[in-house]
């Protein structure tokens, strides 16, 4: 069960931090897995940074349904979400979560996307207890910042819940992007003036943040050790990074939803 200072963090910023959720000697050898995949079906070698690549891996969708991938459904993750969806009123998935693997993108400067790359994951509107749903992102080997960790805007799922409250509207990312960049803040975000990999664009929106009504808002990177689990509220704007740091992205990602037939 969360306590009561992890559900005040999470409902205020719709992003919580869960270390050591998942048992390190567990992912240590999905991370060996991957790479045994990735050696036998590519030729990218885990000693050998000549060989990765930057484009996309096929195959590791399969690999999440063998037995070694069963650990990412850990007890705290399982408790967690009985804490937010309600026990019983989830369904427990084949597989756990969907492998992200991004290689270091060799010369490129770290920076804040802009665009459609800030979303949320669209998720039909529902009434009854708990939320509609939760993505996770769980980490797999440890992810060091500018590694190419989720970034997340914190507090954006309140003024989604906003305007589903004022439009009666589901919350689809275009109409999103359009409807909250009405706030100068945010519409420099999606549309920057400016140099998108800037120091001044980093400092604005990671380190300042800004207050919108009463909402706070600010881009976390997800960032952590092997085992760390993030648990997002599914109405939250977030967006890929590209990785500038000397080592691979491994992770784990899933949605987990309210069973329709209780969510009525």
């Amino acid at each position: 069960m969360l306590n009561v200072d992890q559900l005040v963090a999470f409902r205020e910023a719709g992003l919580l931090h869960l270390p050591a959720a998942i048992q390190a000697q567990a992912t240590a050898a999905m991370v060996d897995r991957v790479w045994q995949h990735l050696s036998e079906s590519h030729q990218v070698v885990r000693d050998r940074p000549e060989t990765w690549t930057e484009s996309q891996s096929s195959g590791l969708r399969a690999l999440t349904a063998e037995p070694t991938f069963a650990s990412l459904g850990s007890s705290t993750v399982r408790a967690v979400l009985d804490d937010r969806l309600g026990t019983g009123r989830w369904q427990p998935p084949r597989r756990w979560g969907r492998l992200l693997v991004t290689f270091p993108s060799r010369g490129r400067q770290w920076g804040l996307p802009t665009g459609g790359a800030w979303h949320n994951d669209f998720v039909p509107l529902r009434h009854g207890p708990g939320e509609r749903a939760l993505q996770l992102f769980m980490i797999l080997q440890d992810l060091p910042a500018t590694g190419g960790g989720t970034l997340v805007l914190t507090g954006s799922h309140r003024l989604v819940s906003r305007y589903i409250a004022d439009t009666g509207k589901a919350p689809h990312p275009s109409d999103l992007r359009r409807a909250l960049g009405e706030h100068r803040w945010l519409r420099d975000l999606w549309n920057p003036p400016g140099d998108t990999t800037g120091e001044r664009r980093i400092q604005r929106y990671m380190n300042d943040g800004i207050r919108i009504d009463d909402v706070d808002l600010r881009v976390v990177e997800v960032t952590g050790r092997a085992g760390d689990v993030f648990v997002m509220h599914c109405d939250t704007f977030h967006a890929a990074a590209p990785n500038t740091h000397n080592q691979p992205r491994i992770m784990a990602t899933n949605i987990f939803f309210q069973k329709a037939e209780v969510a009525r």
